[in-house]
């Protein structure tokens, strides 16, 4: 009995602080990821030789693990979410080397590392914490302490983003490293940075990008094919073609044509899949998801007076606009293609459990509890 009155005042306390809105458009687009999943994959299935629905009932695994994470990590505190980022950021940067000396390759990248049979990529998990981490140190007043040396707290951040920028190039995934580094710029905004610190930081980012054109040949040859167009992308040209043909109100569920023909359309491109079976209709709408979340998010953190709440906040609210837009960008040949999901709708265990821990740990902070200190 005292355990149900607990758990209904937990219930009733974590409904009336929390942000229903953006709750109900989160878990929303989480089921309109199994929907579009379950349409889109069955071809690639049997591409690879396997079980028409294998794609959709391991998506639908780790959705249903998403949503829990989602809530779990929206039930902490301040305090908790902070311990809790800086062990599991610590877990995934073990991982990410053991990654590299398996050397499990796919698509020539080394991100995956196999524990027990199942395969997972820590850089993804590791979004949410280091992110929270980069949030903590910029937001200290004091400087920190790591042994006899002494660092102010945002440029221990910048240090910590430049080593972490080094591993993830080395699997390589350059997208990510851009991706995080404009967060890491977004929260030293909003903090207030240096002159001095945001050249640092703007000469990294040049320095690591003339780095990856002339050290990886994938990175030379998707800007040199972007820019010059000598040689098609096939899967933007096939991208491109679905847009086309789904026209206002699309094809139809699982009568698209063109996704059977893009390796990646359960994955990176299943926004053209969308487009092609459901039309445009339903991608302008799923934009318009995707920007409510975010904008709604920021007018919920414009309320928070704790720095370190906002830094948090804002920071995955930013990598998760960034990154649905960079996804969008490339099925649109806006930009080179990169390799980034679509949040809560692409195909993806570790994807999916990493947006689960984002939007919970901005739910955390953005409760109206937390805007009223």
């Amino acid at each position: 009995m005292k355990a149900y009155v607990t758990i209904t005042k937990i219930s009733t306390s974590w409904l009336k602080s929390i942000d229903i809105l953006n709750l109900f458009l989160i878990v929303l687009l989480a089921f309109l990821g199994l929907l579009f999943v379950t349409t889109a994959s069955p071809s690639i299935a049997k591409l690879k030789q396997l079980e028409e629905f294998y794609f959709v009932k391991k998506h639908g695994v780790f959705m249903v693990l998403s949503i829990i994470l989602l809530i779990g990590f929206s039930l902490l505190s301040k305090q908790v979410i902070i311990k809790a980022s800086f062990f599991g950021a610590s877990v995934c940067y073990i991982l990410m080397l053991v990654a590299l000396f398996q050397n499990s390759v796919n698509n020539g990248a080394s991100r995956w590392v196999n524990i027990i049979g199942y395969s997972m990529q820590p850089s993804e998990l590791l979004k949410p914490f280091l992110i929270v981490i980069l949030a903590f140190l910029i937001s200290r007043r004091n400087t920190v302490k790591i042994q006899s040396y002494a660092f102010q707290g945002k440029v221990l951040a910048f240090l910590i983003m430049t080593l972490t920028s080094f591993i993830l190039i080395k699997q390589p995934n350059y997208s990510m490293v851009a991706i995080l580094f404009f967060v890491l710029l977004s929260q030293l905004f909003i903090a207030g940075i240096s002159f001095k610190l945001a050249l640092s930081i703007i000469s990294t980012i040049v320095i690591i990008s003339i780095f990856s054109y002339f050290s990886l040949a994938h990175v030379k040859t998707r800007v040199l094919d972007y820019v010059f167009s000598e040689k098609p992308n096939y899967q933007v040209e096939k991208s491109i073609k679905a847009f086309k043909s789904g026209g206002i109100l699309g094809t139809g569920p699982g009568e698209g044509k063109i996704k059977k023909y893009i390796p990646d359309a359960h994955t990176d491109f299943i926004f053209p899949v969308i487009a092609e079976e459901y039309g445009i209709i339903a991608c302008i709408s799923i934009i318009l998801i995707i920007f409510t979340i975010f904008f709604r998010g920021l007018y919920r953190a414009s309320k928070i007076k704790n720095l370190f709440n906002l830094l948090t906040s804002t920071g995955l609210l930013v990598l998760f606009i960034v990154q649905a837009l960079t996804n969008i960008s490339v099925s649109l040949k806006l930009i080179p293609t990169t390799g980034v999901t679509l949040p809560l709708i692409s195909y993806g265990g570790s994807s999916l459990l990493s947006m689960g821990i984002i939007m919970g740990i901005m739910l955390a902070l953005t409760k109206k509890k937390f805007g009223a200190k």
